[in-house]
């Protein structure tokens, strides 16, 4: 009879294996591989969830899941959702060497100065970021605030204390296919920061196993 009881009660207490179904849920510890794609830093490379954060901004917040793998820099993933469709946002932040590469940095600099749609036309493509950027790119977004929180916050309400986040005026340019955007996060304290996205499917994630933790 003891025995009978030690069975049942096992079978109550064994938790359910976590299945991964769609990439807006994953976490820390997490594994994802990417299918074949142009970039070749990711094309068919597994990625490890590093950390998960969030940005905050007045009409919308973001999940950023930070990836560890190969990229020096690492990768930063997103899932972007509207009520017709879901899709990736893989990005890399690139120091400013890599942007006096792409642009002239006098028009670079006028994304910053003001909202009259800045059209960035590419110079050159350093060989690291090989069919991440395109040709050109139109100004969309200028001077954005919002707010970026070390932290998961999928499941929990934002802090409303001042110094719960790092606020910050966010940038964007993006070219017509709507597949490719130059981005900056301009902080506080004066760090910027510049990130170049491509927009993929979801199907472009060609499988997930939950962390084994």
């Amino acid at each position: 009879m003891k025995n009978l009881f030690k069975s049942v009660f096992s079978k109550e207490e064994k938790k359910e294996a976590r299945q991964l179904h769609h990439p807006r849920d994953l976490d820390v510890g997490d594994i994802l591989k990417f299918q074949y794609l142009p970039q070749s830093e990711i094309s068919n490379q597994q990625f490890e969830v590093e950390s998960v954060n969030t940005y905050d901004f007045e009409d919308r917040k973001l999940t950023e899941f930070a990836l560890k793998g190969d990229v020096q820099g690492g990768i930063f993933l997103t899932v972007d959702e509207t009520d017709d469709e879901a899709f990736l946002s893989i990005a890399r932040k690139i120091p400013r060497a890599d942007v006096e590469i792409l642009f002239d940095l006098d028009t670079f600099s006028e994304l910053f100065d003001n909202d009259e749609h800045t059209l960035l036309n590419r110079l050159n493509e350093p060989n690291n970021l090989e069919n991440w950027t395109v040709k050109q790119y139109r100004q969309e977004i200028f001077a954005e605030g919002g707010y970026f929180h070390k932290g998961d916050y999928r499941q929990r309400a934002i802090p409303e204390s001042e110094d719960s986040g790092d606020e910050f005026e966010y940038y964007l340019a993006i070219d017509d296919t709507r597949n490719y955007t130059i981005e900056a996060e301009v902080y506080d304290d004066g760090e910027t920061e510049v990130i170049v996205t491509i927009r993929r499917p979801i199907t472009d994630i060609e499988d997930m196993w939950p962390s084994a933790k």
